[in-house]
Order: structure tokens, then sequence, then C-alpha cells
């Protein structure tokens, strides 16, 4: 698993560095998402629920993760808010671009 330098982490959730260590134990049961690089050309980003990377899949093909939010509502408003820096910062919404700048 690999996490952005500046990750994004919303307001409702408390305690992001245990949601951290759980998602590196692979534990199943987490109580909240994740907002992943999309790993196919046509998607920039991607939102999972945080108990779904503990599959198999995840293990051998880990996301690159860029934020970590309480409920799906507030991963949506964290993805608006990395649109608004996107468009602010290069006047276009190429998110993949912008977040691979600060890798």
């Amino acid at each position: 698993m690999k996490l952005y330098p500046r990750l994004y982490v919303g307001k409702e959730l408390h305690n992001p560095d245990k949601v951290i260590h759980k998602l590196k134990k692979h534990a199943k049961f987490l109580n909240a998402y994740v907002i992943t690089l999309s790993q196919n050309p046509v998607d920039q980003l991607e939102i999972y629920k945080a108990g779904y990377l503990s599959q198999r899949y995840y293990r051998q093909h880990p996301p690159y993760i860029i934020g970590l939010a309480s409920s799906y509502e507030e991963a949506v408003e964290l993805v608006r808010q990395i649109a608004e820096e996107t468009f602010a910062a290069q006047g276009d919404c190429r998110m993949k671009e912008y977040l691979k700048c600060y890798m």
C-alpha cells in the first residue's frame, strides 16, 4: 500500500493514524473509505470501502491512496475539493496529472 505524501483526510475521520495502521494490517472491518488513483486509464479517482482492500487482489495490486474519509459522502466531498484545487492550479480537471506532481 502506498500513501500520498499530502494525504487528504476528511474532517469527520477520527484518528487517521489508526485507520492507516489497520489498512497496513489488512483489517477487514474498517468504518472508513479510501480515495485512490484509478488503475485504468479512463477514470481518475476511485472510492472504496476501506475493508475491501483486505481482499487478495488488493494485496497483490495495492492501490495508491490519495485520501481517507469516514463516510462515502465525505469521500465525495474530498474528491470535489481535489477537483477544485486541480482546476485552480491548472485550469482543467486532470486530477491524476495534478496529484502526480506531488508524488
